[in-house]
């Protein structure tokens, strides 16, 4: 046999063997599908889908996962509606107060979204007391279902501010001139002025009418010479914490996380006067490419594994109810898990009654 001949029969073997091998391959259950692995296209927060959990969902599903930046819920809303959003995206996650209308339309039949199949979402049967009215549904349909939450607080050091006095577990601490100057406030319309109405006594904070809205931008303008600054972007915020410019902020639990891997003395505080706290939704557009892989990261994502790997890198809590279980009571008072039995008063983010005025209130803030 000549060397060409030798080396033809070679390449002709292993071609039959890598045949040979993936024929015996899709032959055991949840192979076939290795050698069609499909990508799907989603828009969400990156934090969410970390380089140490994005294996949990993509091992478990067989699904490649392409996130798009994720920027804010009114953007998410822009891209599903803008000409062929329902059909560009496959998956999507975001704030779900801000979504239901969007998603529902006004009438049935209107949705942006798909009528999920939930018999290929078992997971979402799962979810923990606090979420069981979240689901987006109309008429039996159910359109999306929350994956993960978390709540904004105070984020301060326990250095330079005691754990322990009433003005430290309020949202007064960002506001009471003890602190002028060390304190910094988020530049944002929807957090800061809920934020300091739940410091001035009011409970419902998103259903102020324009008296209400009033008198609390009058309280924030005489209130802007205690801040330091107000923060616009993540590690903005961080680093002030980090270089001791500031020595509380308004936060976010994974702001928590950072600063506390970072060897700082920090922690957050749990506001008597009302807890921000906020759930974020997924949903697969109405004309997503992707369904079925779609359905099964969604399935995914509202499991245990994908749940305990979120709050172990991030601190961010997951909506499975299984985490009750699978967490130590320490490790669930820690994330609060436990948020039901603190006692707080639990105020969801949501849209205000007037938008536009909150948004000329907080201009009128910030020029002053």
């Amino acid at each position: 046999m000549s060397q060409l001949e030798f080396m033809k029969r070679r390449a002709f073997l292993r071609r039959s063997g890598q045949a040979l091998g993936a024929a015996a391959l899709s032959g055991i259950p949840g192979m076939s599908a290795y050698a069609q692995q499909k990508t799907i296209t989603a828009v969400f927060a990156g934090v969410i889908l970390p380089d140490k959990v994005r294996p949990v969902v993509e091992n478990a599903t067989n699904v490649k996962i392409n996130n798009l930046p994720y920027v804010s819920p009114t953007d998410t809303v822009a891209k599903l509606t803008a000409p062929g959003g329902t059909s560009r995206y496959d998956f999507m996650v975001s704030n779900t107060s801000f979504m239901r209308g969007p998603l529902l339309g006004e009438r049935d039949g209107q949705e942006l979204a798909m009528a999920l199949d939930m018999s290929k979402v078992p997971n979402a049967a799962k979810l923990l007391p606090l979420f069981k009215d979240e689901p987006i549904r109309r008429t039996g349909k159910t359109y999306s279902v929350p994956i993960f939450w978390g709540y904004d607080s105070v984020i301060y050091n326990k250095k330079k501010i005691p754990e322990d006095a009433a003005l430290t577990q309020s949202w007064k601490v960002l506001f009471d001139d003890k602190y002028a100057g060390r304190v910094a406030l988020r530049d944002d319309a929807h957090q800061s002025i809920a934020a300091a109405a739940l410091s001035m006594g009011h409970k419902k904070p998103f259903d102020m009418d324009a008296k209400d809205l009033g008198e609390v931008t009058k309280f924030l303008i005489a209130k802007k010479k205690n801040f330091r600054t107000m923060w616009t972007q993540f590690g903005e915020a961080v680093n002030m914490m980090s270089s001791g410019e500031v020595d509380a902020m308004y936060g976010w639990i994974v702001m928590r996380a950072v600063l506390q891997r970072r060897g700082l003395e920090v922690t957050n505080n749990w506001p008597t006067d009302g807890l921000l706290f906020w759930n974020q939704a997924a949903f697969i557009p109405k004309h997503a490419p992707n369904p079925n892989e779609a359905h099964a990261v969604l399935n995914a994502m509202c499991g245990l594994e994908y749940g305990l790997a979120l709050t172990r890198e991030t601190e961010y809590l997951a909506t499975s109810s299984g985490l009750a279980t699978a967490l130590s009571a320490e490790a669930q008072r820690r994330y609060g898990y436990d948020l039901l039995e603190r006692g707080l008063n639990l105020v969801p983010l949501a849209w205000p009654r007037n938008m536009d005025g909150w948004i000329e209130a907080w201009g009128r803030v910030k020029a002053a």
